[in-house]
């Protein structure tokens, strides 16, 4: 099995458990860094910040520039902080055309 190959299959099974419990706002589903960090360690086909550098590559993450989180407005505290940040389109699109099947018959 090839690395990308792997790296879509864990996108997709993360943001699929994320859906069930992470509401999708304006494409986005925000999580904390902690949880991000723990869902990425779980399979350890590569390293957290090779899979990190993959997931901003591959634009499954919306990132400042050197890092893998944006601020994020958390009303509870009433304070900004930094959140990882999935794009549910790119989601939408990879899962999509994971799942779509050629035949060339």
């Amino acid at each position: 099995m090839r690395v990308l190959e792997l790296i879509i299959k864990e996108y997709l099974s993360i943001m699929s458990y994320l859906i069930g419990s992470e509401p999708a706002e304006n494409n986005r589903i925000t999580i904390d860094k902690e949880l991000f960090q723990t869902l990425l360690e779980e399979n350890r086909y590569l390293e957290f910040r090779q899979k990190t550098k993959a997931y901003k590559h591959l634009g499954f993450i919306i990132h400042d520039k050197n890092n893998y989180t944006l601020p994020c407005k958390d009303p509870e505290i009433n304070k900004t902080v930094r959140r990882v940040v999935f794009n549910y389109e790119t989601y939408l699109s990879v899962k999509k055309l994971y799942e779509t099947e050629l035949n060339f018959d």
